[in-house]
């Protein structure tokens, strides 16, 4: 029998269908989506077959030009809206192909909202190296899109571009802050870069902050100017922690704190509050409505600000020794249990030439442990991790089990190799971890596309995210500001969040994770193999074999989905 699934989070939603056979004459699938009882309208397409063009990028639909996938990501879907999907085989010949009704198979209801019980998760859309955007900038003097335009649009307010970029991530990081002013409640929050214009305008406002704020360099550039701001403003709580050379103050959380001075909620993720944090990157952020979470977060506040003597952070024994245990561990939250880690957690700085007897830290230690039981999935969003880091582990993980599904992205290329030089089970055009790329010179329907928002721009995905068998009951989601590295643990002030078995949570991850993945693995393998990758849609039905094939790495793919009992 056919399948189909549909699965969604605040700015995506992604079916994944399955047939139990190759579909003669079969060159892709319509996908279509009705709201309620509404008709069924057909999602567009921009790639067409082998020798066709579109050189406008003009929209066609997917009856002309069918997906040739098992699986696809409505990104026109609108916010707050819910849908159902329904997936036609089409089948002929290129510009005369029939939908074969007879074999097309729907989904469930999906929602694109950030509420997922107790939690709101907020992904932006901060992808650069889009034909979206390399049609909408002009190019510059490489023939890229103008870095310079795109930083001119989206530091400022109300710029449909930033609007698109942020996506909801906005809402997100403000949630707190409105609601304090709302009902007079506070705001305690600790912050590494600061300079987005409407963001600082909000802190500014807001009559009762409490803000630690970081440093980012020695010379402060980043944050200097917001900083001063802030400090000129009367009644703005504000602690200056500046950390040693080699350590960032890098949290990124706010907490709410009610007029009757009790913890509530908490804001966290790895989203940094600057205009590329918002908009040129890959970025997450969550807020999670409980009391003791908060609680945690709040006493963890303190400390920080208990550790800070003249502007400067001791992350003295003391500190640490106090990160070294969990802040709460298994708290229950919607049926899920969350553990919590800060930063730094061991004994002492790292050593600039750590030996192979280097220990595990306590949190990365126990995220190990969790990524071991993986039985059906790894799936991640990683920055620069460093090494050792949960890129290696990974592959550690499919090394002892092969029948793993691993899928991840990076910012760093040298984590890629990590993982390669550690994976010993290796085979086809098998591209599990893929860097961060874009399309580097025009070719078939793609133009030059812009990967980074400046030649100085380090972030790319800037997520730190793992989840582990999302659609399992004993799924899990790791996230927060830590690298998922070991001196993230021995260096830098931090938060680590572990939600276990909260199934709504691990699939809105789920679905982001892979949003951004399949975004670059098309480019990584481009850029590793060259344009003869892929040209176009295929005009006969062998596009299909592979999906069939048993040796196959995409048939992994239906066990993420569909997993077996």
């Amino acid at each position: 029998m056919p399948k189909a699934i549909a699965l969604a989070n605040n700015s995506v939603a992604q079916i994944v269908w399955r047939y139990e056979n190759k579909i003669p004459q079969c060159l892709g699938f319509s996908v279509q989506r009705k709201q309620g009882d509404g008709i069924w309208v057909t999602l567009p397409a921009w790639v067409g077959f082998e020798g066709d063009s579109n050189p406008a990028w003009t929209q066609h639909s997917t009856d002309e030009w069918p997906v040739q996938k098992f699986e696809w990501r409505d990104l026109t879907a609108a916010r707050g809206f819910s849908y159902t999907y329904r997936v036609v085989p089409m089948v002929g010949e290129p510009g005369a192909l029939t939908p074969a009704e007879d074999q097309a198979v729907e989904t469930n209801l999906v929602t694109l909202t950030p509420l997922r019980g107790s939690f709101r998760t907020y992904f932006n859309l901060g992808i650069l190296s889009t034909q979206s955007l390399a049609h909408a900038l002009p190019a510059g003097p490489s023939g890229a899109p103008n870095f310079a335009v795109l930083k001119d649009r989206i530091d400022q307010p109300g710029s449909p571009l930033r609007i698109s970029l942020a996506g909801q991530i906005i809402e997100g990081l403000e949630l707190l802050l409105k609601r304090a002013a709302d009902e007079g409640g506070s705001c305690f929050a600790a912050l590494y870069e600061l300079n987005d214009t409407e963001l600082l305008a909000m802190l500014l406002d807001e009559p009762n902050l409490h803000l630690i704020l970081s440093d980012t360099a020695p010379n402060d550039a980043t944050n200097r100017g917001a900083r001063q701001d802030l400090h000129a403003k009367e009644g703005i709580d504000i602690i200056d922690r500046f950390v040693p050379s080699g350590h960032i103050g890098h949290n990124k959380f706010v907490i709410y704190i009610d007029k009757d001075g009790k913890p509530q909620a908490v804001l966290l993720g790895s989203t940094n509050w600057t205009d590329t944090g918002l908009c040129a990157q890959s970025n997450n952020a969550l807020v999670v409505e409980n009391s003791d979470l908060a609680a945690a977060y709040f006493d963890y506040w303190n400390r920080l600000k208990a550790d800070t003597l003249d502007n400067n952070a001791r992350q003295s024994p003391e500190f640490r020794n106090s990160n070294a245990q969990p802040g709460v561990r298994d708290l229950p939250i919607d049926g899920g249990f969350a553990t919590l880690w800060f930063s730094p957690n061991t004994p002492r700085a790292r050593a600039s030439r750590p030996g192979d007897d280097e220990a595990t830290p306590p949190d990365l230690d126990e995220v190990f442990h969790l990524m071991s039981l993986a039985k059906h999935a790894i799936l991640f969003l990683e920055f620069q991790p460093g090494t050792p880091s949960v890129v290696g582990f990974a592959a550690t993980c499919l090394n002892n089990n092969p029948q793993l599904f691993v899928r991840g992205a990076v910012t760093d290329p040298k984590a890629v190799g990590d993982f390669t030089t550690t994976l010993t089970h290796r085979g086809g055009d098998d591209v599990r971890v893929a860097a961060a790329s874009a399309i580097n010179d025009q070719f078939a329907f793609w133009q030059q596309e812009l990967l980074k928002s400046g030649p100085e721009a380090h972030a790319i995905i800037h997520s730190k995210i793992v989840v582990i068998d999302p659609m399992s009951p004993e799924c899990v989601v790791v996230t927060g500001s830590h690298n998922h590295g070991f001196r993230a643990s021995y260096n830098n002030d931090e938060n680590l969040l572990i939600v276990r078995g909260h199934q709504e949570l691990a699939r809105a991850y789920a679905v982001n994770i892979l949003d951004v993945y399949d975004h670059y693995r098309f480019r990584f393998i481009i850029d590793k193999f060259g344009t003869n990758a892929f040209s176009g849609l295929k005009r006969i039905d062998k596009w299909q074999d592979r999906y069939f094939n048993p040796d196959d790495p995409s048939v992994k793919d239906d066990e993420l989905w569909f997993p077996k009992p």
